[in-house]
């Protein structure tokens, strides 16, 4: 994907999650994690939901560095 298409799909599934309630918010953030790091992260941060780096493992700490 483009990055456009990466920004347009992170935006769309923010947005419909945004509606949702919070522990199904964290879990698919949590699978979205499962698939790749970085769109975890967007995902999370388009929803306003902080995530604690110490919840991550050693190898995806650097990405957000």
């Amino acid at each position: 994907m483009t990055p456009d298409q990466q920004d347009r799909l992170i935006q769309n599934i923010a947005g419909s999650l945004s509606q949702a309630r919070r522990d199904i918010q964290m879990r698919q953030i949590c699978h979205f994690f499962r698939a790749d790091i970085n769109y975890g992260r967007r995902v999370a941060e388009g929803l306003g939901i902080e995530i604690d780096a110490s919840m991550m493992p050693a190898s995806a700490q650097t990405v957000n560095a």
